[in-house]
């Protein structure tokens, strides 16, 4: 058998982590081809229950066995956000890296363009990059002239098991009495929470409420900065997507950079929605009008940041031409317009949810991203 080892941050629960613990979860323990070890460093999140034994390279013994991975000739290494690491970087000049892969879900948007030496040479030790979207693969090849041949774009993938759980939500073709949008990630500057929380000060007096799920650095001042409005419910961290995503009318992803936008696959999964951020990745998932909406950002973004917060990008990519650009919020009001204007237009999203479902369960399901990655790992090993 060939050995695969996978190298991921479990500490947390994002798109990355969810990812990876739905792609594993296919994986059977009787795999005739490959053999896959999973290691970390630091805490493991409770909510994790993979079906293999977690190493954390904080133990010398795990340390040097993963030391010994990266410089065999028979073991597959893959790292998932590692891009940008310092400290793979001074690992990677002291030992050689044969099988190589980095895959790349979205940090190099926060990696300054003057510190483009780490990523360089991380591509540079690499069998392969994986980029998790065109736009990512747009940022290295931009922003740091990674060799394009270098990067394959492999989209994220997520399991079908709760499709037919949740997709009893099937919109109400009939306007709502009150129309419920909805916020799930990590409250982060990234995210463009605090717009939809000024946004909803456009829509007082209307049926509209706004129910934000998730936690984070900037919960204290988003809770602050929507206190005076009495349309909107904190909801607090979710561990199921799915069960939130059930229960709203309309998603908003608000986003200043995604570099793809998992929540969006969710949201199709269970036939919710979506309205978002004509930014990077996004419109890889959503078609304008057709599988969703998208809006432009065209305003300066006005956010403070405190102390740990996610730096806002140098760049973010314009999906109309593929250009880096200078990052841009919403506008909130035209955010409350045309949220005012889908509310009344319930035969429209449910046509948009049933597209975006359509498109889910058809290509960006795990299976399909479990095979190509299969495929990736075959090519590697000349099968």
């Amino acid at each position: 058998m060939y050995e695969i080892i996978h190298f991921v941050g479990l500490s947390g629960i994002g798109g990355v982590q969810r990812n990876f613990s739905e792609y594993i979860d296919t994986i059977s323990s009787d795999d005739k081809l490959f053999n896959h070890k999973v290691y970390t460093l630091g805490s493991v999140d409770d909510q994790y229950n993979l079906p293999f034994c977690i190493h954390n390279i904080a133990k010398l013994k795990n340390f040097i066995f993963f030391i010994k991975s990266i410089i065999s000739n028979n073991t597959i290494v893959h790292l998932y956000n590692n891009l940008s690491s310092l400290k793979l970087a001074l690992l990677l000049l002291l030992i050689p890296a044969n099988k190589l892969i980095v895959h790349e879900r979205g940090t190099i948007w926060n990696q300054p363009t003057n510190k483009y030496l780490i990523p360089c040479f991380i591509a540079w030790k690499s069998t392969l990059i994986l980029a998790n979207s065109r736009a990512t693969k747009t940022m290295l090849v931009k922003k740091f002239s990674i060799i394009e041949n270098k990067i394959k774009v492999l989209h994220n993938g997520i399991s079908l098991k709760y499709k037919d759980k949740y997709i009893a939500h099937n919109i109400n073709t009939k306007k709502r009495k009150i129309f419920t949008i909805g916020f799930i990630g990590r409250l982060d500057s990234p995210k463009g929470v605090h717009v939809l929380i000024e946004s909803m000060r456009f829509l007082n007096g209307y049926d509209v409420i706004l129910k934000i799920a998730g936690d984070g650095v900037l919960e204290e001042n988003l809770r602050q900065s929507a206190s005076s409005i009495k349309s909107i419910e904190f909801i607090g961290r979710v561990n199921n997507p799915y069960s939130f995503l059930d229960k709203i009318d309309l998603l908003v992803v608000p986003s200043i950079r995604e570099p793809l936008g998992n929540v969006c696959l969710e949201a199709g999964l269970c036939k919710t929605p979506v309205l978002a951020t004509n930014v990077d990745g996004i419109p890889e998932i959503i078609e304008h009008k057709i599988s969703g909406e998208l809006i432009d950002a065209t305003d300066e973004i006005s956010i403070d940041l405190p102390e740990g917060a996610v730096p806002l990008p140098e760049f973010v990519v314009n999906p109309v031409n593929q250009q880096l650009c200078t990052p841009k919020q919403i506008n909130p009001s035209l955010l409350a317009k045309k949220i005012l204007e889908l509310s009344s237009k319930p035969e429209k999203l449910k046509y948009y949810a049933n597209e975006l479902h359509t498109k889910v369960t058809n290509y960006f399901n795990i299976n399909r991203y479990r095979t190509e990655l299969y495929n990736i790992y075959q090519d590697i090993y000349h099968l």
